[in-house]
């Protein structure tokens, strides 16, 4: 008898880098979606988009939960209530994987590593009443209650990862808030930076979807704005051309975002002029920024942690991007063993000094799985326990030239060195003056009574009613042109505005109260 299954990824505690797209991970969709071709009662929560429907999920036959290391405490304290309600619960994601004796401790199964197979045969064991058993990559407690962990499951192979369905985005309730749409391409990546879980988790190989399928795909999202989840979008440059050619021809070409390395704006690494005919292809078929893990802006830094890649391109790759219309938003890491009190000051520095549009300031964080983690356990370093921590906002582990307290602040003042008001209100007055004829649209009766509200609303970060106000304020081709300019600034406003608020959090608060208790 088919079973009534749902799905939930728990919200990140506090105020997140992630907060203003809102994007579910596409692990439980894809599930879902195998799970529903067997006929089987699915749906997804994801508590960015919607609260879990708690009554459902206590009716439901067996409710998966995916975890990050940062969502555990939220995913062990939903299926505590589930298990003492008598509701059967998987967890899965990254964190159990490496975890899975301390996920055992909060359900009766544990998926390890690459899951959709290994979810599909545990839901069809307990349909059917079948042993567990043979069931790879399934850790689970026996009828006595004890641990077992059933052997590793082998990596999907390419051509198991090119049968895999697209994810049905509909299973997720509150799907079409997502202004932005997740589109996977690839998993796996053939880099090993020392912080990063995705090797862990999806390996070194690279298995990647046809050209056809994900043209395919994002016509049917037919979504304005699309948000390539690969880890590396241009892993293999042929193979990403083609997908942008075949973009091309079918005009399937929606405005598009993507992480990549800044060395993909060469040519190759023997050849490392700018690839000009790459990055026009780039910005003809729609992306309109690149995110870009810069991770650290000294050699020292940048072989600390294996990011095999020097200054120079870096600084070379941005401008590059930036020539052909493609806007750059800057990872960096704070927190390296090479970093003093006054690294991330620099960074913010180097990052303003290059022109980097947008800047993400994460504090390196051991997750297990990384080989990260492997070595600060092994020095003792850790300084909590408390995983809802563990999502780079917060300092966890013992820095090696500064106390914990200083990188915290060192971060907050990086931050706002580079968010600074000075800098929002420039760039924002020049994209204004860019766009003057458009302002004058503005000085319409209708436009002059709706500015006060829209004001409000931007200061408020109500972002859901700026639309219908621009609407009603501007004509089409002037809202367009206007927000072409604008955007860049409001999202340097947004991210101000949620670093205040990330300091006004009472658990931050407490946060560096207890890191200054240790200093």
């Amino acid at each position: 008898m088919p079973l009534r299954v749902r799905f939930v990824e728990p919200r990140p505690a506090g105020r997140n880098v992630y907060d203003l797209t809102s994007l579910p991970r596409l692990g439980l969709p894809l599930i879902a979606t195998i799970l529903d071709r067997a006929g089987h009662d699915v749906a997804v929560f994801c508590e960015v988009l919607d609260p879990v429907d708690l009554d459902e999920c206590l009716q439901a036959d067996l409710v998966g939960i995916s975890t990050t290391t940062a969502t555990s405490p939220a995913a062990y304290r939903l299926a505590d209530l589930l298990g003492e309600a008598g509701v059967p619960v998987v967890v899965g994601g990254p964190h159990v994987t490496f975890m899975a004796d301390e996920a055992l401790e909060h359900a009766p199964y544990v998926v390890r590593g690459e899951g959709e197979t290994t979810i599909a045969e545990l839901v069809a064991a307990l349909e059917h009443g079948h042993d567990l058993a043979s069931i790879e990559g399934l850790s689970y407690r026996d009828e006595r209650g004890d641990r077992q962990h059933n052997p590793a499951r082998r990596r999907c192979s390419q051509e198991q990862f090119q049968n895999l369905p697209a994810p049905e985005l509909s299973f997720i309730r509150g799907h079409e808030k997502m202004g932005v749409r997740p589109l996977m391409t690839q998993w796996g990546c053939p880099f090993d930076c020392e912080f990063c879980s995705v090797t862990a988790m999806f390996s070194r190989s690279v298995r990647h979807r046809r050209a056809e399928q994900v043209v395919s795909e994002l016509a049917d999202l037919e979504a304005e704005r699309v948000f390539f989840y690969d880890d590396n979008f241009v892993v293999n440059k042929a193979r990403t051309t083609g997908i942008l050619q075949a973009m091309g021809q079918r005009g399937v070409t929606p405005t598009w975002f993507a992480q990549v390395r800044a060395d993909s704006a060469q040519l190759s690494k023997s050849r490392p002029e700018p690839d000009e005919d790459f990055l026009s292809l780039m910005y003809r078929t729609g992306c309109r920024m690149v995110m870009i893990g810069i991770e650290a802006v000294t050699e020292q830094g940048l072989g600390e942690i294996g990011k095999k890649i020097s200054v120079s391109t870096i600084e070379d790759g941005v401008r590059a991007f930036q020539r052909h219309g493609i806007a750059v938003h800057g990872m960096f890491v704070a927190g390296l063993d090479s970093d003093t009190a006054g690294s991330a000051e620099t960074t913010a520095d180097f990052a303003r000094r290059l022109g980097i549009d947008t800047f993400q300031l994460m504090i390196e964080t051991p997750l297990p799985g990384t080989k990260l983690w492997d070595r600060v356990t092994e020095q003792k370093r850790l300084l909590s326990s408390d995983w809802s921590l563990f999502d780079g906002h917060h300092v966890v582990m013992e820095p090696a030239q500064m106390t914990p307290l200083e990188l915290q602040l060192s971060v907050l003042r990086a931050m706002r060195r580079f968010y600074s008001w000075p800098l929002i209100v420039r760039s924002g007055l020049a994209g204004l003056l860019h766009r003057l004829p458009d302002l004058t649209d503005l000085a319409r009766p209708r436009a002059v009574r709706v500015l006060p509200a829209l004001l409000r609303a931007a200061w408020a970060r109500q972002w859901s009613d700026l639309s219908p106000m621009l609407e009603l304020a501007l004509p089409t081709q002037a809202r367009q042109r206007l927000a072409e300019s604008m955007w860049i600034p409001a999202l340097r406003f947004y991210a101000r505005r949620q670093l205040t608020s990330w300091t006004e959090e009472p658990s931050s608060k407490d946060h560096l109260a207890f890191l200054g208790a240790l200093s």
